[in-house]
């Protein structure tokens, strides 16, 4: 049953099992946000503080940092063109240059997959003799790498060893298909983590959820193929956020039971296809606003940084004979779905009981169904209707499909990156563009029109940037405009830079007392690392004086004792702070000391 209290977070779904660890994962997405995905990078870390966003601190939480770097360079995120959103300048988000991969639809529309494919593996080393165990997980959702407070659904599917699983072969036909969709050059190390774990996909069965006695998956988009939906049923129900006249006219010309959509998109709808729905349509409502004004105001509605709210799920069901078909994931009901956009729907197949339209959206005295939301929709003639993309939209968009690259040459005693465009940039009569590499908001450059961009910025090693941000303005509507990022490929870039980025982001050594004294803590999971820096000692003469007068000592002899597994996973951490020049003078050997003498046998007592 879809309940409203029952939801569930892609920072949980993304976690690895227990005793587990990533090792290796690619995920689609439409819009990106790349705070997101430093969530998701942590949260596939599983660290104790894994759903943690850097604030607007000048430092991040160490262990953020080293789930970043244990992790990003694990994972491909191939995002629709053009749709990464503007996020605050910080040099961290230099460790996830290397993991998106923009990409364009083959047949002219939009990449708007949800996918996620994770490939866990043991963390402990095998026996003599033994191979890690590796186990699979595939989630599919209406939900892009965004904190948008949307309402979708996620189908989480985890590999099994039963030969009746079920197959996902085409869900690894989409991330080959998206090699040959991306923006630039694709890296070898993408390559070889695609066509590995898309082997794997083919070559492995997934357990069914519960109630589900058979699934399928559908991609369209890569290649002209027809709708999976099917043409008849006895009954059927459609949940979309976008809905389109020729979806009901040429994609699914027959009737349907029930339809429930936004009222603003309802509105766009003619008389004639409102008719072909046998009950009214349905306006979904759970109180909330149906668009929010961006955090940069005046953003352009289409921007890829506008929050979404209210209805994001996309949701088909089909009943007929005592079978239902139920079919989830990113297509909603317009005619560009299912026919240019490159899409992934899910087919679950089931008994009514099991799967039923009443059994999914009715609920139950003790829980409320997603049916009490459904609120009857009333035309009116005076609606605002959506407007289509802007000149500022559709300029972003042609300027993140250039192929940018970046030169990183030392200047004078910092460094300079020269951003090159391979063709002009080029824009409608009053438009002003300008663009800054992301690490460095304040060092904005207008981008001359109809010219190759060529511009050079001075900067740090630990501000050299492969992200150059952009924003997009019109003259003539000052109050409206589009902020994004294009990733570049850096060349000339100095084997130091992590390490002086890693030493710069880390601080001084009373910083990373105050965090490892909150990773020791009997229970990290209910402190916020952030905050940890507000509940350490304040008192700045015991930091001056050493960690052997502080409570870390005390707190690492005991967690030797208690809890050996904790600084077995710690020590990775520490030895690649120490490895970068990045800990305290003597406190590695005061870490290897202890850590010498943990028995990863022990339990606590």
């Amino acid at each position: 049953m879809l309940q409203p209290t029952n939801r569930h977070t892609l920072i949980d779904a993304l976690r690895p099992p227990a005793a587990f660890r990533l090792e290796s994962g690619m995920a689609v997405t439409f819009t990106l946000d790349l705070k997101a995905l430093l969530a998701a990078s942590s949260a596939l870390a599983q660290t104790g503080s894994s759903g943690i966003i850097p604030d607007g601190s000048q430092y991040e939480p160490i262990e953020l940092l080293h789930a970043l770097r244990a992790n990003a360079g694990k994972i491909s995120v191939f995002n629709q063109v053009g749709e990464i959103a503007l996020p605050p300048s910080r040099r961290v988000f230099a460790f996830l240059e290397q993991a998106v991969v923009p990409v364009r639809a083959p047949l002219g529309g939009i990449v708007h997959p949800k996918i996620w494919v994770l490939r866990y593996e043991t963390a402990d080393e095998p026996p003599p003799g033994r191979q890690k165990e590796r186990r699979l997980r595939v989630l599919v959702s209406s939900r892009n790498l965004t904190f948008d407070p949307s309402w979708d659904t996620v189908v989480r599917l985890d590999e099994s060893d039963d030969p009746k699983g079920a197959s996902l072969g085409p869900v690894g036909e989409l991330f080959e298909g998206l090699l040959g969709a991306a923006v630039g050059t694709v890296s070898v190390a993408h390559r070889d983590r695609v066509q590995s774990l898309s082997a794997a996909i083919k070559s492995s069965r997934f357990a069914l959820p519960a109630g589900v006695e058979d699934l399928r998956a559908h991609v369209l988009g890569l290649i002209t193929a027809p709708s999976p939906l099917p043409r008849t049923a006895e009954r059927s129900l459609i949940v979309s956020p976008f809905v389109s006249d020729d979806f009901f006219t040429r994609v699914h010309p027959v009737p349907v039971d029930e339809l429930v959509s936004r009222p603003e998109q309802l509105h766009h709808l003619t008389e004639a296809t409102l008719e072909r729905v046998k009950t009214w349509p349905f306006a979904f409502d759970d109180g909330s606003l149906t668009s929010l004004e961006s955090e940069e105001v005046g953003a352009s509605p289409h921007d890829p940084g506008r929050p979404l709210v209210g209805l994001h799920a996309k949701i088909f069901a089909f009943e007929n004979e005592g079978e239902t078909r139920l079919f989830v994931g990113s297509a909603n009901a317009t005619g560009a779905a299912f026919s240019s956009n490159v899409e992934v729907l899910l087919e679950l197949i089931g008994r009514g009981r099991e799967l039923g339209i009443d059994r999914l959206f009715d609920g139950t005295c003790d829980e409320p169904g997603l049916r009490r939301l459904f609120v009857t929709y009333h035309r009116r003639e005076d609606a605002d209707l959506e407007d289509g993309p802007t000149l500022v939209d559709i300029t972003r968009r042609a300027i993140a499909q250039l192929q940018f690259d970046g030169v990183v040459e030392q200047s004078g005693s910092g460094w300079a990156v020269m951003y090159r465009s391979h063709e002009p940039v080029c824009a409608p009569v009053g438009t002003e563009i300008h663009c800054w590499p992301l690490a460095s908001a304040g060092n904005r450059r207008r981008v001359v029109l109809d010219e190759c961009l060529e511009a050079r910025f001075e900067t740090t090693i630990e501000a050299i940037s492969g992200f150059l941000a952009f924003e997009v303005a019109r003259r003539d509507d000052e109050d409206t405009r589009s902020g994004f990022v294009v990733p570049v490929s850096l060349v000339g870039v100095p084997e130091s830079r992590e390490r002086c980025l890693l030493r710069a982001l880390v601080g001084n050594a009373e910083r990373f007392f105050r965090y490892l004294l909150a990773l020791l803590d009997e229970d990290p999971d209910q402190m916020d690392m952030i905050d940890a820096l507000d509940s350490g000692s304040t008192d700045p003469v015991a930091f001056e004086s050493g960690y052997t007068s502080m409570p870390v000592l005390e707190k690492l002899l005991r967690t030797m004792r208690r809890e050996p597994a904790k600084l077995a996973g710690l020590h990775p951490l520490v030895t690649d702070l120490a490895a970068d020049d990045a800990l305290p003078p003597g406190f590695i050997e005061l870490w290897m000391a202890i850590y010498d003498e943990v028995d990863l046998g022990a339990s606590v007592q």
